[in-house]
């Protein structure tokens, strides 16, 4: 009986307690900023492959005047028909795969690529 005495008692106790607002200070949240690369096919029909290396399987293949956007690069380059480049990884209206280099023009922002698009049609 003691026990559940004491028990009632802390309870009671620990209610009564006032409760205030802390404020809480937080840091400024830095701003992510991604830049994309672009990218347009310069080739008749650019074949789009699922691994950077001429041997893999081909997923699709992309006209002449196309824009992608570049989300990645290999490592180290290749050549392919004599020509010598890096694989980059490219998004195609939400086709992801894999074109050499050789066959791309790159540029810094979607207008530039835009533009150049417009002057291979």
């Amino acid at each position: 009986m003691s026990m559940a005495v004491i028990l009632m008692v802390l309870s009671i106790a620990s209610c009564n307690r006032s409760s205030g607002t802390e404020r809480v200070i937080l840091p400024p949240t830095p701003v992510l900023s991604i830049r994309s690369t672009w990218a347009v096919v310069k080739s008749p029909l650019l074949r789009v492959r699922d691994q950077p290396s001429g041997q893999a399987t081909v997923l699709a293949h992309i006209r002449m005047g196309a824009v992608v956007e570049i989300i990645g690069k290999s490592d180290k380059q290749d050549t392919v028909e004599n020509d010598t480049s890096f694989w980059y990884r490219v998004n195609y209206d939400g086709l992801k795969g894999w074109v050499f280099g050789s066959y791309i023009s790159i540029f810094d922002t979607r207008t530039k690529a835009d533009t150049f698009a417009a002057s291979l049609k």
